[in-house]
């Protein structure tokens, strides 16, 4: 598939779905401003790739939905739900930049940016629960949970020795475990025969895009990001490609990554992790695991019957595995 493919062309089948997705979106946005008194025309805007909502609606179409329309508000919930893991991330982070724009923290303050995010989650409860379905609100919760267990259980352990396994558990966490839910969540409405399958695939997609994720922040500039770059660096993060990175340098250059944790780095000193990655293999390895939980999400993908909304889904695979940002 083309690098230059574009995802507006893999939303086509829910193109009209998926306005109606920015709207509600839109209107959560200008709803949560107004509480803080805030003008909506100065305020950072959500944004994004809307890879959540896209993919629910892909997967109702995919297992037989009609009607797509109804199930606008469902996929609407999980970039509620999103946008609220965002704002509190920038929140845990103390990041200043969001997608090129500045953060909510750095717009409002903690305070602010702490309560929007516990705002966003129980509007998109709300929104779940207009569809009658214990089982949809159970698991979207779950997502939530699993997002703060990840986020707990590497709290304090910043000198704690990386390993793949830990690494890899925290990408489910707080990123896979909201794409799953987001996949399967339709089968709960329409029909269960494929709930696994969609499952698994959205674990797998999830696991690819954290990684991604990861390579990206130690291989990318500020201006490529929206964000600043390396900040898993000067948050002390586990990543894959940070491990490997470790693993491959001296013991003068592991000092020197060292005295970047929690540091304001220059702009050379970026350059220089960037080269870095690339001369320990740290990017090829990291890499190289990405492209097998690829190969699994399309695996998973496989089951399902052929139709435009199974493509579209293999190439948002596609999307993941070649995004610059």
């Amino acid at each position: 598939m083309s690098k230059t493919i574009a995802l507006t062309d893999l939303y086509r089948p829910v193109e009209t779905e998926l306005n109606g997705v920015r709207d509600e979106i839109h209107q959560l946005w200008i709803d949560a401003l107004a509480l803080v008194r805030v003008d909506s025309t100065i305020a950072p805007r959500p944004g994004g790739k809307l890879l959540r909502p896209a993919l629910s609606l892909l997967a109702a179409g995919a297992i037989g939905g009609t009607n797509l329309r109804q199930y606008t508000t469902l996929a609407s919930s999980f970039e509620a739900l999103h946008i609220a893991s965002l704002a509190h991330d920038d929140v845990i982070d103390r990041a200043i930049l969001r997608r090129g724009t500045s953060s909510l923290t750095a717009f409002w303050d903690n305070h602010a940016a702490v309560l929007g995010g516990d705002y966003l989650v129980a509007r998109a409860v709300e929104m779940l629960a207009t569809y009658d379905v214990c089982a949809v609100v159970a698991n979207a919760i779950k997502s939530v949970r699993c997002m703060a267990e990840g986020e707990l259980y590497f709290f304090g352990k910043e000198d704690d020795p990386i390993v793949v396994e830990d690494c890899i558990m925290l990408a489910e966490q707080k990123t896979a475990s909201l794409f799953a839910e987001a996949c399967s969540a339709p089968t709960y409405i329409i029909d269960p025969t494929h709930r696994k399958s969609l499952y698994q695939f959205g674990i797998s997609l999830g696991i690819a895009f954290q990684l991604v994720d990861d390579v990206l922040d130690i291989t990318q500039s500020t201006e490529q990001l929206g964000k600043p770059a390396c900040g898993d660096i000067v948050e002390g993060k586990k990543t894959i490609p940070i491990m490997h990175l470790k693993n491959g340098l001296s013991s003068d250059d592991g000092a020197r990554l060292e005295s970047m944790r929690g540091a304001d780095i220059s702009e050379e000193d970026r350059e220089w992790v960037i080269a870095k990655a690339e001369e320990t293999g740290a990017k090829d390895m990291a890499e190289a695991l990405t492209r097998s939980y690829a190969d699994e999400a399309r695996r998973h993908l496989a089951q399902l019957p052929p139709s435009v909304y199974r493509d579209s889904m293999e190439g948002i695979v596609e999307f993941v595995m070649v995004r610059v940002s």
